[in-house]
């Protein structure tokens, strides 16, 4: 590969454009509405108006939450039924899960409901509304049971609504609650959502959701593990590895610790924090995790699966034998952040043992979002184990294996596993312990794998079919596992945070390595549930380019009621065919950082971002590069395909007989939520654009290079080192 450089490329202030708005919207009616219909819905607010009176009895709050169900045809922002549910009525404030929505109901509220929608015949606007709503429901909290029968802490999460002098009510009644029971607890100080640690026995878990309708949900604190199957040691001469180089970059790893007694990874610790008890303490996982942030060509045989790229470790022993507590884990991590904002990237391999449901990102999720927003940092999270029963490739049935928490942390790189040898599964297919995506507001999830062992076909697995590292007595040890896929991704994202340097965003790192992936070959779309998009490359070629190609790296601000825009956007003279045509192909990945709202659990991402590029005439654009998903027609299905509200976005398109486009033109454009306020809220996005060569001939690179300085572009290489010209 010729050692060319990704460039960077600036907007400028002429590349931000005001376009008209189109406002959508209809009065189209999306059922019919039956008499009975109708008497079912007032009939519903009628057990409402009775349940906020039985409220009255326990809390001095005038508010109950209420759900919305919309027919899955009209859950879009434009036919949003706020005709009906508005600050008159009763207003939406968040949502449950795929279109349940949540409105907040007081008894003048549903007074004035119950009479709009009892007088609406023959007003058009409010017919249309209603011929949305498929239900009106009370509220249930989302509870979980600790497995253990003896007490225990639980977490509880509290509705937020708008107003925040009524959340404050909310939690003052509720710490009040809490107090005159004698129960132990603490307040997270998350600024995202309201949650408290509870010591509870198993019979006052029930007890405390129905004294207390503000409760969201509750679940077990204590419910995080590492992520192995059993490491097994093979007892050959101790390993002996190289002092590292002084600049190399740290990773912070959460987990088991790593053993104080294995010498070889001694120099590569830069530091270690505990918050397990002696009695606790285990370090088989969290020693190996560290062996391969480290290591992990050197321990397994320089086999060019691996990357040759290292790190150092800064360890949190945060899981001991009976496992670890998210809420400690968080404050922990947050303290160790603080102090250590030279570590960008942390290695998170752990996670629950169930999946995660599509009703809403996991508190463990929200809260380490808020973690990775606040630190500037970059979380790698394992996708999780599923070991319920051995998954053939192609899945012959249906599993419940999807996703665990964290893995659905939206800021966060969520990594699955791939086989590298044959066994149970074949080589190069997803390993039949790695989880699926997507997870709520069908964000695709994992987005990268690499490689985390096969089994056999009993579930154990041998050396040949596992990924190899170090125990803490220093010797060889081999184990499968997305723990063991995790961390090598780590090391290459903090890598490419440390060759980057400043310029380097949470965002562009991830951009980097899924695009990598990406450009190695296209993931068939019976894999990308399991697989996302691929392996990535080792950081040397993530970061090169080839001279039949060019890559470009555009860094800028969306904006609502802005584009962002390349106009005209050159294309290299040498793909063009002798009738003018444009043959190459071209792939492009987005990664941007909306807003995050915690009262919406499917509509938690509230911007959307899309990019396109291809022809314009001046006053026209079409794009000619789809995204690798497919496009249906639906709200539902272009949520579910991602092809809608993620925040990373792939396309692709090769035209190997040409297109043909004079001009060319890069569109950024921005959508938001309903309800939500984005006038003057930035949006940081990173497109990397790769065009290459179908033949691979063609001199893409140099040609583009020189079309952009006569384009007067601001353009320098992405990474600014000195190279030999050999």
């Amino acid at each position: 590969m010729s050692n060319n450089s990704i460039k960077h490329v600036q907007f400028s202030q002429v590349d931000y454009i005001k376009p008209p708005v189109n406002p959508g919207g209809s009065n189209k009616l999306h059922k019919e509405l039956t008499n009975e219909f109708v008497s079912e819905i007032i009939s519903s607010i009628q057990d409402l108006q009775e349940e906020i009176s039985l409220n009255f009895e326990k809390s001095t709050i005038p508010y109950m939450p209420a759900i919305v169900e919309l027919e899955s045809k009209a859950i879009s922002k434009s036919n949003r039924p706020t005709a009906i549910f508005n600050e008159t009525t009763c207003p939406f404030f968040g949502d449950v899960g795929f279109s349940k929505f949540l409105i907040q109901a007081t008894p003048d509220g549903l007074r004035n409901l119950k009479a709009k929608i009892s007088g609406l015949q023959g007003k058009i606007t409010l017919e249309s509304a209603l011929s949305t709503v498929k239900s009106i429901t009370k509220f249930e909290p989302k509870i979980q049971i600790s497995r253990n029968t003896e007490a225990g802490y639980y977490v509880i999460r509290l509705l937020r609504f708008e107003d925040e002098q009524v959340n404050n009510q909310i939690d003052s009644q509720f710490e009040d609650y809490l107090n005159n029971f004698s129960r132990q607890w603490t307040k997270h100080d998350s600024t995202s959502i309201r949650v408290y640690r509870v010591r509870l026995e198993e019979s006052q878990v029930h007890e405390i959701c129905e004294s207390n309708v503000f409760v969201q949900s509750i679940s077990p604190s204590k419910s995080i593990s590492s992520l192995e199957c059993t490491p097994e040691d093979l007892l050959t001469l101790p390993i002996v590895l190289e002092v590292p180089e002084d600049d190399c970059p740290v990773v912070g790893i959460v987990d088991t610790g790593v053993s104080s007694a294995c010498g070889p990874l001694a120099p590569w610790l830069t530091g270690q924090i505990s918050i397990v008890p002696e009695s606790d303490k285990i370090s088989e996982h969290g020693t190996f995790v560290a062996g391969l942030i480290s290591n992990a060509s050197l321990l397994n045989g320089g086999h060019s699966h691996f990357p040759l790229c290292q790190s150092k470790v800064f360890s949190i022993e945060a899981i001991g034998a009976s496992g670890g507590d998210f809420y400690e884990i968080l404050n922990t991590l947050d303290m160790a952040a603080k102090n250590n904002p030279h570590i960008k990237v942390w290695n998170l391999s752990l996670g629950e043992n169930d999946p995660v449901d599509l009703h809403g990102i996991s508190e463990f999720g929200i809260l380490l979002d808020e973690f990775q927003d606040k630190h500037n940092c970059l979380c790698v999270v394992s996708a999780g184990n599923f070991q319920e029963e051995l998954r053939p490739w192609p899945p012959v049935n249906t599993y419940e294996d999807r996703i665990s928490s964290p893995g659905d942390s939206v800021r966060a790189l969520t990594v699955g596993s791939l086989a590298h040898n044959d066994g149970f599964v074949s080589n190069g297919k997803p390993s039949s312990f790695s989880r699926k995506g997507p997870v709520s507001n069908f964000v695709q999830k994992p987005e990268v794998v690499h490689y985390g062992g096969n089994l056999l076909e009993n579930g154990s697995f041998c050396d040949s079919m596992a990924i190899k590292s170090i125990c803490p007595n220093g010797y060889e040890t081999y184990s499968v596992g997305t723990s063991v896929s995790t961390p090598i991704i780590s090391t290459l994202a903090a890598n490419l945070f440390h060759k980057i340097g400043e310029r380097a965003t949470p965002s562009l790192v991830k951009g980097l390595l899924i695009h990598s992936a990406n450009l190695k070959g296209i993931v068939p779309q019976e894999c990308k549930e399991y697989l996302g998009w691929g392996v990535p490359a080792d950081v040397h070629d993530v970061l090169s380019v080839s001279d039949y190609e060019t890559t470009l790296v555009f860094e800028g601000i969306a904006q609502k009621s802005f584009e962002v825009q390349k106009l005209p956007f050159p294309i290299p003279d040498c793909l063009r065919t002798g009738e003018g045509k444009v043959r190459g192909e071209f792939f492009i990945t987005l990664v941007y950082q909306p807003d995050l709202d915690p009262k919406k659990s499917f509509e938690y991402c509230q911007i959307d971002v899309g990019v396109g590029l291809g022809k314009t005439d001046g006053v026209k654009f079409k794009s000619m590069v789809p995204l690798q998903a497919s496009t249906p027609m639906n709200e539902a299905d272009l949520a579910k395909s991602g092809d809608k509200w993620s925040p990373i976005k792939v396309y692709h398109k090769s035209f190997p007989r040409g297109t043909d486009i004079e001009n060319w033109k890069l569109r950024v454009s921005v959508l938001n939520r309903d309800g939500y306020e984005a006038e003057g809220v930035e949006i940081p996005f990173s497109i990397i654009l790769t065009i290459r060569d179908i033949d691979r001939e063609q001199p893409v690179y140099n040609e583009m290079a020189r079309l952009m300085d006569q384009y007067n572009w601001e353009v320098s290489d992405l990474v600014v080192e000195n190279r030999i010209e050999l």
